[in-house]
């Protein structure tokens, strides 16, 4: 308000030197020119100094009316930083992965001025967002200080003023529509580049013996449930996820784990497991699971605990503390047989179930058992061997366009990221700024005409 109440000072400081210029008996026109100019700026000015509140209100009311919506800007300005970032990490990523296999003169050759690109977007991004955050915070400061130097006599400030004015105005109203522009103007992108990243990952999936779980089938989701990856294990329960074109989200993310039709579901977020030269070790063990053999399998539902106490080639034991609602699933190919005793007394299935799963053909058993501790020992006979088949989806390739044998198809979506987040800006900020230059005219940048208008209504 202190600059308001100096700003006021000096337009009537202007307006009584106009009267007084004048009033003077002396017929110098190059000096008595000034007396109505100073009248008229000084009016005006001081118009300007009471408008303040409302100059305020109507850059809010225009921005409403636009749809204006920081909320909405500082949210896409993130999303765009987190991109790339997690492209820049992508980028290095892949990098150290072509290293690793004796690549290194492609990551030095087209990875690293790609990563540089993309450093300095980012720079020239964080920057621009600084400033523009700065004069919008500081607009009510900003646009008191260009109300003052409006006001100085003899138009010795008066096109600072009046740029200072149009900046605030104009930047405050048309900033937070700078996204709505860029997504106009921008092409699509043949990369699957997005805020989950990219990180190479060798993952291992146990049962609650620490043995492998062979040809599970591991399934990574996005936090909006859209299928990004589909892997199946090996028979040691081994996922290798480390090659350009596999890899999985950086960020948190859905696995949906299948057991020959047994269901586990987790969350993992990468950043929280140990890593080794640019690789993440995950090691998910499914507690309720015992490995017979590959492609057999016990699951428990509903329990309090159990442990295994012997298992060979033909019998397994268990002592399971069973809940008032425990089952137990035993899973198994078609042609194996299975029989069980429950506490020493032979069992009989409450269901049976036949179906296929990864072309393979099972069986499974389901048991209720009582609440109470229970020994059970299960017999068994295995014959036939198979081996599940799905369709992978690999996360590099393709989620993210990824491919080892031309990665030259890296270089248009970073290009098109370059031109979305520095050409784009680049001349929204430019139609931005001649606004403002415009606006600054019509304030008396260099003209009196809005003035006069103003004041004397010709």
């Amino acid at each position: 308000m202190e600059l308001l109440v100096i700003a006021f000072y000096l337009s009537v400081l202007s307006y009584y030197m106009g009267t007084l210029i004048y009033m003077l008996p002396i017929p110098f026109y190059g000096l008595k020119k000034w007396a109505p100019q100073l009248m008229v700026d000084g009016i005006f000015s001081a118009i300007l100094v009471f408008s303040y509140t409302f100059i305020l209100w109507i850059i809010g009311y225009l921005g409403e009316a636009l749809g204006s919506d920081w909320n909405n800007y500082y949210l896409w300005f993130a999303n765009e930083i987190n991109v790339i970032v997690t492209t820049i990490l992508m980028l290095k990523l892949i990098g150290i992965g072509l290293s690793s296999i004796g690549l290194g003169f492609i990551a030095n050759s087209m990875i690293s001025p790609l990563v540089s690109s993309l450093t300095y977007l980012l720079m020239f991004l964080i920057t621009t967002s600084i400033l523009i955050t700065a004069l919008v915070t500081l607009a009510p400061t900003i646009l008191s200080l260009g109300i003052l130097l409006h006001s100085v006599p003899f138009r010795i400030t008066r096109s600072s003023g009046a740029m200072l004015i149009s900046l605030v105005i104009i930047f405050s109203i048309g900033t937070p529509l700078m996204p709505r522009f860029i997504d106009t103007i921008s092409p699509p992108s043949i990369l699957g580049v997005s805020n989950e990243g990219f990180v190479f990952a060798k993952i291992h999936v146990y049962d609650d013996n620490n043995i492998g779980v062979p040809y599970c089938l591991y399934e990574i989701y996005s936090l909006n449930n859209k299928l990004q990856a589909r892997y199946r294990s090996d028979p040691n329960g081994f996922i290798n996820a480390s090659t350009v074109e596999t890899g999985i989200p950086y960020s948190m993310h859905r696995v949906k784990i299948d057991v020959a039709g047994y269901h586990y579901e987790t969350m993992i977020d990468p950043k929280k497991y140990p890593s080794s030269r640019g690789i993440v070790n995950i090691t998910i063990k499914i507690n309720n699971l015992v490995v017979i053999k590959p492609l057999r399998y016990l699951a428990l539902m509903n329990y309090n605990n159990f442990s295994l106490l012997y298992m060979d080639d033909s019998l397994a034991i268990l002592n399971i503390n069973a809940s008032e609602a425990t089952s137990m699933i035993i899973i198994g190919l078609e042609s194996d047989s299975f029989s069980v005793s429950i506490d020493n007394v032979q069992a009989e299935p409450a269901t049976t179930y036949s179906y296929e799963w990864g072309g393979a053909k099972f069986e499974a058993e389901e048991y209720s058992l009582s609440r109470g501790n229970h020994l059970v020992e299960i017999t068994y006979v295995l014959s036939g061997t198979a081996e599940p088949v799905f369709d992978e989806i690999y996360y590099g390739r393709d989620t993210l366009g990824i491919e080892m044998n031309d990665l030259t198809n890296l270089v248009y979506p970073i290009t098109i990221l370059i031109y979305r987040l520095f050409l784009g800006p680049m001349i929204y900020l430019s139609v931005l700024f001649s606004a403002s230059l415009a606006l600054a005219r019509l304030l008396g940048g260099s003209s009196s005409r809005i003035a006069r208008i103003v004041v004397t209504g010709l």
